[in-house]
């Protein structure tokens, strides 16, 4: 019996070690094809060797079969060389990144692979590190969209709860197209003849349902200048012009040196830090000049908010933009100082002055875990993704990294990119952006540009994709803002109870056609 028991034993871990074997493939890096890379053997490493990649152009290229078409979780073993530092992995030409920290293993995201042959490449977006391995392992993750109804100020104006209602009910459903302004000198009030808006309309046919403003020359040293005041009043008059015909305002603020000793506010250009606000507790010196300056130019914006919110008007806010990169001002002093700027324009904003227009959006990067403000301060996560021209890419393994840093408890929006993701792609591979907004083509930006006119006729045409078209109804019409935007033409298309997109009719569960609920047969 005893010896029936160890058999039995062994069998169980031989079973469990297949199915391990089965479900996770690990791959050494001195096995895969590699170029401006350098072999280093050293008995730290799997299988006592790894590739070093100290060249911009230095690139390894690895091969793996699937048994099956799906989604897969790649993990790459690294040890990080003189610091930290931004690696791209991209599958069948899908990117992600992840920075290494130290030696290490890490989940660089979740990625769909083709039954049979998948390529995985490796490259360095800042060079000096080296990578051990990678290991694929299938993805099970089963986390659904758990998201509150309700916007996150709990005393938002009815014209906020109507926006982020809009926003709720066609998440996963339809993307909100969008367009950055630049220039202001061609609107006269009216966004339908805005060189950047129009840019768009030439090319498709349709009008962006989402604008973008800036806050750009509204504080600082230089905001008295007339050209200055001339900008932010132009900015604030093409606002109330696109909530007028149905559309969103949606407001950056690239924040100008609040030290007033310049007016800039990328790292090389100003000195400012947050923490020179601090205590040497950490906690805000309420007393020095910069608290009051960082307070009086919060305060400035703040009071742009409460002169649309008298009007009626809500809008989308994105504060403290790409901090995690550094390039900003408000990022150089790291993620702990970030959050308490984040927090401080949230209460002062809210809490102090009475802003309850605002549907608040955090823009977060690769890894950005640590800079995280906390899920009481934004109703919308977004990210910042910049394709090569004509890369019509779903991104959707950033949509899946913002979907389980938030848990599914967040609207996800792509807050600025180049070329437009294609919708097909968007629903297939199951990253349905909330909005997506290429930066201005004013300014020498050309973003439009980087969009063949076909592919943005193509999504703009789609019944998929909300334009201005689509909300020519207005805000003032509750069946256009409550629920989502009539398929009546589509009555075809199928969604599940999480609202993505059906391919076919499900032979079992539930799934819903035409906002009514049914029984797969």
């Amino acid at each position: 019996m005893k010896k029936l028991t160890y058999l039995m034993i062994g069998l169980l871990v031989m079973m469990t070690t297949t199915v391990r074997a089965q479900n996770s493939t690990k791959m050494e890096a001195e096995n895969a094809t590699y170029v401006q890379c350098k072999l280093i053997q050293d008995s730290r490493y799997s299988g006592g060797k790894a590739l070093e990649l100290t060249e911009t152009s230095a690139k390894i290229t690895f091969h793996y079969k699937a048994e099956k078409k799906g989604k897969y979780t790649v993990y790459v073993g690294y040890d990080g060389l003189y610091g930290d530092k931004v690696v791209v992995l991209t599958v069948n030409g899908s990117s992600g990144t992840f920075v290494t920290k130290g030696k290490g293993e890490s989940a660089v995201g979740t990625y769909f692979m083709n039954q049979g042959d998948n390529t995985v490449v490796v490259t360095p977006s800042w060079t000096w590190f080296r990578i051990d391995y990678i290991r694929i392992e299938q993805s099970n993750s089963s986390l659904t969209f758990n998201i509150s109804p309700k916007p996150i100020d709990t005393e938002a104006a009815e014209c906020a709860q109507k926006l982020y209602t809009f926003l709720y009910n066609n998440f996963g459903k339809k993307t909100i197209s969008g367009m950055m302004t630049g220039d202001m000198k061609s609107a006269n009030g009216n966004i339908t003849q805005h060189d950047d808006i129009k840019a768009v309309y030439q090319v498709s046919g349709k009008y962006p349902a989402l604008v973008g403003f800036d806050f750009l020359f509204s504080t600082g040293s230089g905001k008295d200048e007339s050209w200055a005041q001339d900008y932010t009043n132009d900015v604030m008059s093409l606002a109330k012009d696109v909530w007028q015909r149905g559309g969103i305002p949606n407001f950056t603020w690239h924040w100008r040196d609040p030290s007033r000793n310049t007016w800039e506010f990328y790292t090389d250009k100003c000195e400012v830090r947050i923490t020179d606000a601090f205590n040497a507790n950490g906690s805000w010196n309420t007393s020095s000049q910069l608290y009051k300056n960082i307070i009086s130019d919060i305060d400035e914006v703040a009071g742009y908010f409460l002169e649309l919110q008298e009007a009626g008007i809500a809008c989308i806010f994105r504060p403290l933009h790409e901090a995690s990169g550094g390039w900003f001002w408000w990022g150089r002093t790291g993620s702990a100082p970030f959050i308490k700027l984040y927090r401080l324009i949230f209460d002062e904003m809210v809490k102090v002055k009475g802003v309850h227009n605002v549907i608040w959006v955090w823009n977060a990067g690769d890894d950005d875990a640590d800079w995280d403000p906390g899920l009481d301060y934004y109703d919308v996560i977004s990210a910042d993704i910049y394709n090569a021209n004509y890369d019509y890419s779903s991104n959707y393994v950033m949509f899946d990294k913002l979907k389980t840093h938030t848990e599914g408890k967040k609207l996800i929006a792509l807050a600025e990119n180049g070329p437009i993701p294609d919708i097909d792609k968007e629903f297939d591979e199951e990253a349905v952006w909330s909005w997506w907004m290429p930066w201005y083509h004013t300014w020498d930006g050309n973003f439009v540009s980087q969009t063949s006119s076909a592919e943005w006729t193509k999504c703009m045409n789609d019944s998929r994709v909300i334009t201005l078209e689509d909300l020519s109804a207005g805000w003032g019409a509750s069946s256009a803002i409550r629920t989502p935007l009539s398929e009546s033409h589509d009555s075809h298309i199928l969604y599940d109870l999480q609202g993505h997109r059906l391919k076919h009719t499900p032979s079992k569960g539930l799934f819903i056609r035409d906002g009514k609920v049914f029984r797969g047969e």
